[in-house]
């Protein structure tokens, strides 16, 4: 099931999981870490974002990423 599965708009909803899928993959890649909850961390900072009006995937992604602790320290 979608994390997103409240959203109404199938535009916003493609967005939001194309985003959320785009960053777990990046995320999942770096480092060691509990799936769940940064799984969670992803779709949440998402949705923050996309409600802030941002509609840019990669802008998106990137401040999902830039907003994760772990990842950030990584990089």
């Amino acid at each position: 099931m979608s994390p997103f599965h409240y959203q109404s708009d199938p535009e916003t909803l493609a967005l939001l999981e194309s985003v959320l899928n785009e960053t777990w993959n990046a995320v999942r890649s770096n480092d060691t870490f509990d799936e769940v909850p940064t799984r969670t961390a992803i779709a949440d900072l998402t949705i923050q974002f996309a409600g802030e009006g941002e509609r840019d995937p990669k802008r998106l992604k990137a401040l999902v990423l830039a907003a994760l602790p772990y990842y950030a320290q990584a990089q």
